[in-house]
């Protein structure tokens, strides 16, 4: 026995809305779980980048240049390590 359901357009975009965001929040629960990177250049990825480099921001762990010259040799030091 053969059975067919109607819904609404509507509520099937809602739901289709609804597993979308549960889908990104999911994601974004395991990249904090595992400590996974995103897949680059992802929405996911650029939150999860911007949020490293906030928490490296706090942490102080950031090098300020002021013109050429310094870069020159804040990136001249960098070969030598």
């Amino acid at each position: 026995m053969q059975q067919t359901i109607t819904i609404p357009t509507r509520t099937i975009d809602e739901i289709l809305t609804r597993l979308d965001k549960l889908t990104k929040e999911v994601k974004a629960i395991r990249a904090k779980l595992f400590d996974q990177e995103p897949r680059y250049g992802s929405d996911e990825w650029w939150e999860w980048s911007d949020e490293k480099a906030m928490e490296d921001i706090k942490d102080g762990r950031y090098t300020t240049v002021h013109n050429k010259k310094e870069l020159k040799q804040f990136l001249d030091s960098l070969k030598t390590k």
